[in-house]
């Protein structure tokens, strides 16, 4: 089965530049130790051996990342509990049962239902700042003849993945996203992960549908998704794998998924 089956790399590069959220820090990579430097630091231990190293610098949401609910609240609370109790400098501890920081949260191979918005309507790319409804997403089911269940994992497409290496004014400014009632129709399915194809995840207002995904409902949330390979070879159904790394206390983590179908 592997053998016949292609491997899609869902994940976005990155790179110093690249679009992030207006809040949040700039992505920063460097190269801080070069060959030629530790040629001669290593000199007397290993002769000819050398080495480089690279350090990041990073808000664990830039690009592709995966978030777990305890990134977002809603008046303080996720899941009913309150938060703030749990919080320090190095992240979270001695959370509640029911709440997980990123380090907790297994190795994630899932069923994956591709709703591919923009093919439905007939379209390469939705219009600039559309919303997703709940009917958009229900009619795109229906057209697919896919059917989510309780588990799956959902990747919605509106076409705004090839604007991050693209058009970064267009990624950070211009896209579509999900409405609040398509976040609360995702919940009631009893989805386990949410994927998107841009950063803010919601339109018009994107904090409310992260508040009903993560902070009312416990679904992780995923974004920044690369999602035009799985669109152009029509797999609306594929394994997903998803590994978070395991940072303590972490609300969030950088991830490279892949489908497999």
């Amino acid at each position: 089965m592997i053998r016949r089956a292609k491997v899609y790399d869902l994940g976005q590069p990155y790179w110093q530049g690249m679009p992030v959220h207006p809040a949040d820090p700039p992505f920063q990579y460097y190269l801080y130790r070069y060959h030629e430097h530790t040629k001669k630091l290593f000199e007397s231990v290993a002769p000819g051996f050398a080495d480089s190293i690279g350090l990041v610098v990073t808000s664990m949401h830039a690009g592709t990342h995966f978030d777990t609910p305890i990134h977002m609240s809603r008046n303080l609370k996720v899941l009913d509990h309150d938060i703030t109790p749990y919080q320090q400098d190095k992240g979270y501890s001695n959370l509640p049962a029911g709440l997980h920081s990123v380090d907790e949260v297994p190795p994630l191979v899932l069923r994956g239902v591709l709703l591919d918005v923009p093919s439905y309507k007939g379209l390469k790319t939705l219009p600039e700042r559309y919303e997703i409804t709940a009917k958009d997403l229900e009619e795109t089911e229906r057209s697919q003849s896919t059917k989510i269940g309780d588990g799956d994992c959902v990747l919605v497409r509106t076409g705004y993945s090839k604007f991050f290496t693209t058009d970064s004014d267009a990624y950070l400014h211009k896209f579509a996203g999900l409405g609040a009632e398509a976040a609360r129709w995702l919940a009631k399915r009893r989805v386990r992960l949410v994927g998107i194809d841009n950063l803010a995840a919601g339109v018009p207002t994107p904090f409310e549908v992260h508040n009903v995904l993560l902070s009312d409902n416990g679904i992780f949330l995923m974004k920044s998704l690369y999602l035009e390979e799985l669109s152009k070879d029509r797999r609306l159904s594929s394994v997903v794998v998803v590994l978070p790394l395991k940072i303590k206390g972490g609300e969030a983590s950088l991830v490279r998924p892949i489908a497999i179908a």
